[in-house]
């Protein structure tokens, strides 16, 4: 989304849907009602009402306008109303010269598609010629924010509502389906006493018997960590498992492979490699001990039983990069972060001659197999490629493909929540099973028969199908309240690494990082902030 001066969701930290796919839905001219309006938010009287779309529209412009962020989700579709809680969106003082922007607004139009969801688009900056579309979704008679977009042309802005609007009704029946929640818990839990095993011996299990596991990871969580590190501990790992594939870029592959071969550790190796992730390092702890206990595991194994570590993702090579220019060519050239994956385990597994089979940790996003694109995957420009989970399970067969959802709450990769799974009703069936770590197939079960609400850029979508559609296990670590926040790598940031970020930052036109202006960054603030806010429970599931 490109930056302007204000708009809903750089105010309230959410935009969701953004990156989903909006093609393939067929369009009739005669479902569209479209109606000008040519007026400035200030010509409308102040008002909070949801009765069409441009009350709501108005009502969203002057919530933003007057700071009265906690209005924010008695406004806002079923589809997204849990990530305004009241501790994301407080009331904020607005600064006189921002509501006046606001309020100069201008709404060029309005458009109905089917009497089930609108588009508004309003001129923010007729310099520059900006235009905002918040969308609405019409849920038991009131028109409800459900989303938004941004766009420089008016007609561009038209083009892109017309498309997306179909996309948008589509997710109305299916959420209704996820307002359902069904009343009969025995079944649940009598599965998970039956059926239940302990999560390092089901992952075992599992790496026994399938060509590929992939354990789907939620970024940073400390239990699961521990919990991989559990399973390579165990003899029957290295008797089983012959590669661990990782979602780190690729290029580093040469660099890792040194660290893994250096007679003595260097965790400098290391600290670089993390330090190249993403434009500001990538600060899994737990993730980088990971490593290093496997580095250490590999040292005791002979020479037949090594275990082989390929690093399959595409992420920027920042060493490599050294001007805007060069950045904009490399993210144009850059593959589908999926796809990618995807065709360096299908290479690597197809080319081995290790009889031993595979295991692929990676963000759970990357891990289902329903035939819905992945989202923040993909380069601007190309089309979303499927999931690098639903792609090998078609170039291998999908016995092959074992993937595994960690229990957690419905997320999206923004860092928004929406509410516990299937509205609570799993969290209490682990609670009546006392809340132990427990790990069980979806296939044939309760749970796998549930409609998929684990992460909030695609449970919406009618092709999201069942749990059992997108992955073939399930692992259920502690209650979500009771899980800590894990401790941040906060020895990455040195003197060194930090001006290396700033230069980053200066070459895609970065002005601000870790709250304040980037020029201003040095690695005690960097590191005081990581405490500030890695600290805690990791889940709030406050109204």
């Amino acid at each position: 989304m490109k930056k302007v001066n204000i708009t809903i969701s750089s105010l309230c930290l959410f935009l969701v849907f953004s990156c989903i796919s909006i093609t393939g839905i067929a369009q009739n001219k005669n479902d569209f009602k479209t109606t000008t309006i040519n007026k400035r938010i200030k010509d409308f009287p102040e008002q909070y009402s949801k009765a069409t779309p441009i009350d709501a529209f108005i009502s969203l412009s002057n919530i933003t306008a007057n700071g009265k962020m906690s209005m924010m989700r008695e406004y806002s579709s079923y589809s997204i109303y849990q990530s305004f809680s009241k501790k994301r969106t407080p009331d904020r003082e607005v600064p006189e010269e921002e509501k006046n922007n606001i309020l100069n607004w201008k709404i060029r139009e309005y458009i109905i598609y089917r009497d089930s969801v609108a588009a508004v688009i309003c001129t923010i900056n007729e310099t520059n010629s900006s235009h905002l579309i918040l969308y609405f979704s019409k849920e038991n008679g009131e028109w409800l924010f459900a989303n938004e977009n941004e766009e420089g042309e008016f007609v561009d802005a038209q083009n892109k509502a017309t498309n997306y609007l179909p996309t948008l009704a589509s997710y109305i029946p299916r959420m209704e389906v996820l307002k359902q929640t069904p009343k009969d818990t025995v079944n649940f839990t009598k599965y998970i006493k039956t059926h239940g095993k302990q999560p390092k011996n089901y992952v075992l299990e599992k790496l026994a018997k399938h060509k590929l596991v992939i354990y789907g990871e939620m970024h940073k969580r400390a239990a699961s960590w521990d919990l991989l590190r559990q399973i390579i501990a165990d003899p029957k790992f290295a008797e089983t498992t012959g590669t661990v594939f990782m979602e780190f870029g690729s290029y580093n592959q040469e660099e890792f492979d040194r660290f893994y071969e250096q007679k003595e550790l260097d965790k400098s190796i290391l600290l670089n490699i993390f330090g190249r992730q993403q434009l500001a390092g990538w600060t899994d702890k737990g993730q980088f001990d990971f490593m290093i206990a496997l580095r250490e595991l590999n040292k005791k194994l002979s020479n037949n039983k090594k275990i082989k570590v390929v690093f399959a993702d595409n992420q920027i090579p920042w060493p490599s990069i050294k001007t805007a220019e060069e950045f904009q060519s490399q993210l144009k050239k850059s593959k589908d972060r999926n796809t990618q994956m995807a065709d360096i385990i299908q290479q690597t597994i197809q080319s081995s001659k290790d009889s031993r089979n595979s295991l692929f940790i990676v963000g759970f996003g990357h891990g289902y197999k329903s035939h819905i694109p992945g989202t923040y995957s993909t380069p601007l420009g190309q089309i979303p490629a499927l999931s690098a989970g639903a792609q090998l399970a078609e170039r291998f067969t999908d016995n092959d493909i074992f993937s595994i959802f960690p229990h957690c709450a419905s997320i999206g990769n923004n860092g928004e929540m929406g509410g516990k799974l299937r509205n609570g009703l799993y969290d209490y069936a682990f609670e009546m099973n006392g809340n132990i770590p427990i790990a069980f197939d979806l296939k044939n079960s309760p749970f796998g028969k549930e409609p998929f609400d684990g992460m909030i850029p695609m449970k919406f979508d009618p092709k999201a199908g069942s749990y059992s559609n997108n992955y073939d296990g399930y692992i259920f670590f502690e209650k979500l309240e009771d899980e800590e926040k894990s401790t941040p790598l906060l020895e990455l940031f040195t003197d060194d690494f930090v001006n290396e970020i700033k230069r980053r930052a200066a070459i895609i036109g970065m002005m601000n990082l870790y709250d304040i202006p980037t020029k201003d960054l040095n690695k005690e603030h960097i590191i005081n902030t990581l405490k500030r806010y890695d600290t805690g429970k990791v889940w709030n599931f406050d109204e």
